[in-house]
């Protein structure tokens, strides 16, 4: 049978209440979330790409 270890060094309690302690979070005040990629910004994309292959054949 093989012998299961684990990749992790032994932490102390000092460490370990270190981890575990509590951080204040902070506002990042003029942060702009990225916008997210909708169904409807996917239909745009299709749209102007068939306009623009209607105007290719009409000159």
């Amino acid at each position: 049978m093989k012998k299961q270890t684990t990749p992790f060094s032994q932490i102390s309690k000092e460490q370990t209440a270190n981890l575990t302690a509590v951080v204040n979070e902070t506002l990042a005040i003029g942060f702009n979330q990225a916008r997210t990629f909708s169904t409807a910004d996917l239909w745009n994309i299709q749209r102007r790409s068939r306009t623009m292959l209607n105007r290719r054949s009409f000159v």
